[in-house]
C-alpha cells in the first residue's frame, strides 16, 4: 500500500507554528511596549482586546460593546477620532478605586474602498508618572509658598509684626480667608491674641473638641467653614494654637494645606517665642527686681512722656502732682536686723504704695528706700489727700513687720504740682518734691510737705 505524501500535513504544521510563534512576538513586543491594545470598528463597537482583564473588566464580555464603555468619565472620548494622534490621555475604569490614566497612541483603519473602518491602538498607564508630577508640584509650591512666608517675616524686627506677616501670608499661600493665634487657659477659656481677617470669637464653640488635642485637627464650623487648628506641642498653660480658616462652602484643608500649615505653624510659634522673651526682657529693664514697681529709668521715661503729651495741650488748672517718699528709720532698721529685714520691709513699702494709687498713675522704687508717684490729672487737694492716706496706711501696715524692731516705719513725702506753664521736667519735679520730702522729716516724719509753687521762665 503506497503511503500519501506527508508534505501538505508538514508545511500546515509549519504555518501553525509560525503563525503561533508570530502571535507570542506580537504580545512580546505590544507588552514591552504598552500596557493596552485595542481595535474598534467603523462603530466604535471593541473588536479586539489586550490584555484579557483591564482594571478589573473582562476583555472578551467587552468585545462587541462600545469602546467608550473603557471609560471612566464620558469627556474626552478618544475613540470618537478620526486621525493619528500620540499621547491623547484618558481615564478607563469603572470606579475611582479600581482607574488609571492611559497615554493613547491610535491609528485609523480604513477599508478596501478606503472608507474609516475603525481604530487602532495601544495604551501607556501614566497614573504613577501623574501622581509622582503632582506630587512634585505640590512640593513646589509648598516651597515657593514657605520661602515667600520666611521672606516676609525675616523683613520684621517686631516680634509682633513677625506674627502679622506670617497671618497675612496664609491668605494667598492656602487660599484661606482668615488666620489667628489662640492663647488657651485654664478651662478652655480661648482668646485671638493676634489675627488677619475675620473675627475667630464665632467659631469658638466648634473649636472645643479639638483643643485637648496636641497634633493638627481639622473640622467644620457653624456656618461650614472648612477649619484647620495646630495647637503648640507644649502643654503648660497657657498653650497656643494656630487657627486658620475658609469660607463657609470652600474645600476642607488636604495634606498639601497640612504641611505648609506645620511650617507656618513652626515660624509662628518662633516668633510668640521671641515676643514673650521680649516682654520679658522689657519687663526685668523697667522694673525693680525686689518690689516689683517701675525702676527708676522707667519711671522718668514715662513720666516724661507724659509730660510732654501734656505740654501740647497745655491747661491753666493744675495738672498732675509728683510724690517722692521716704521710708522713716530704714538705715537704722538695715543697721540693726539686717538686709533681709530691710529688704522685707522694702518688699511692704512697694507693695502699699501699689495698692493706694490708681492704674492710671506711675509708681516707682528710685533706689534705696526712696519711692515716687505720678499722680495723673490730681490737682493740690488729691495729692494732699493722697499723701495723708499713705502715711495713715502705713501707721497700721508697718508697725510690727519686723520682729523686735520697735521704731516706727513710716513715710516722710514731698509734694510738687506740675507747673501751670508745662515747664516743668521729671528732674525738676523730682528736685522740688525732695526738698519737701526734707523738710516733711524735719517736722517729725509720718507726714508731707508741699513744695513751692513754680510761675515758669
Amino acid at each position: 500500500m503506497e503511503l500519501a505524501d506527508p508534505a501538505p500535513s508538514s508545511a500546515l504544521t509549519g504555518l501553525s507554528g509560525a503563525l503561533l510563534e508570530s502571535r507570542q512576538r506580537w504580545q512580546d513586543f505590544t507588552g514591552l511596549a504598552a500596557d493596552l491594545a485595542f481595535e474598534t470598528d467603523a462603530l466604535g463597537r471593541l473588536s479586539f482586546l489586550w490584555p484579557d482583564r483591564l482594571l478589573g473588566m473582562d476583555a472578551a464580555a467587552l468585545l462587541g460593546q462600545p469602546a467608550r464603555r473603557l471609560l471612566l468619565h464620558p469627556e474626552p472620548d478618544p475613540f470618537l477620532g478620526r486621525q493619528a494622534t500620540r499621547g491623547q490621555q484618558a481615564w478607563f475604569g469603572r470606579m475611582e478605586a479600581e482607574s488609571a490614566c492611559f497615554s493613547l497612541s491610535l491609528v485609523p483603519l480604513a477599508d478596501a474602498a478606503g472608507q474609516f473602518a475603525g481604530l487602532r491602538g495601544i495604551g501607556r498607564n501614566i497614573t504613577a508618572d501623574l501622581q509622582e508630577m503632582e506630587a512634585q508640584a505640590a512640593a513646589l509650591r509648598r516651597g515657593k509658598a514657605l520661602e515667600t512666608l520666611v521672606r516676609r517675616v525675616r523683613r520684621q524686627v517686631l516680634a509682633p509684626r513677625m506674627l502679622t506677616s506670617t497671618l497675612e501670608t496664609l491668605g494667598p499661600a492656602l487660599g484661606c480667608s482668615s488666620a489667628a493665634m489662640l492663647e488657651i487657659g485654664v478651662n478652655g477659656h480661648v482668646r485671638a491674641i493676634h489675627r488677619h481677617g475675620a473675627e475667630p470669637t464665632p467659631l469658638f464653640a466648634a473649636l472645643a473638641p479639638l483643643l485637648e488635642t496636641v497634633a493638627p485637627a481639622f473640622g467644620t464650623g457653624p456656618a461650614g467653614e472648612p477649619l484647620a487648628l495646630l495647637p503648640h506641642p507644649n502643654r503648660m498653660m497657657p498653650r497656643y494654637a494656630l487657627l486658620a480658616w475658609r469660607q463657609a462652602g470652600a474645600r476642607s484643608f488636604d495634606k498639601d494645606d497640612e504641611h505648609l500649615l506645620a511650617a507656618a505653624a513652626d515660624l509662628l510659634f518662633v516668633a510668640l517665642g521671641n515676643q514673650v522673651l521680649q516682654q520679658e526682657l522689657e519687663f526685668q529693664a523697667r522694673t525693680d527686681g525686689l518690689t516689683g514697681l517701675l525702676n527708676r529709668r522707667a519711671f522718668l521715661d514715662d513720666l516724661n512722656r507724659r509730660l510732654d503729651r501734656q505740654a501740647m495741650t497745655p491747661e491753666a488748672a493744675e495738672c498732675g502732682a509728683l510724690l517722692f517718699l521716704d521710708l522713716d528709720n530704714f538705715k537704722p532698721l538695715n543697721d540693726r536686723m539686717g538686709h533681709e529685714a530691710g529688704d522685707a520691709a522694702l518688699v511692704a513699702a512697694g507693695r502699699l504704695l501699689r495698692d493706694i494709687v490708681r492704674p492710671t498713675d506711675l509708681v516707682a522704687r528710685l533706689g534705696g528706700d526712696e519711692f515716687a508717684a505720678w499722680l495723673e490729672g490730681a490737682d493740690s487737694a488729691a495729692a494732699t489727700m493722697r499723701a495723708e492716706a499713705i502715711c495713715r496706711t502705713a501707721l497700721t501696715v508697718l508697725p510690727g513687720l519686723i520682729p523686735g524692731f520697735t521704731l516706727p516705719l513710716t513715710f516722710s513725702i514731698g509734694i510738687a504740682m506740675r507747673a501751670t506753664d508745662g515747664c516743668d521736667t521729671p528732674d525738676s519735679l523730682i528736685a522740688r518734691a525732695d526738698t519737701a520730702m526734707y523738710a516733711a522729716k524735719r517736722h517729725g516724719r509720718n507726714g508731707w510737705r508741699m513744695a513751692p509753687r513754680t510761675t515758669g521762665k
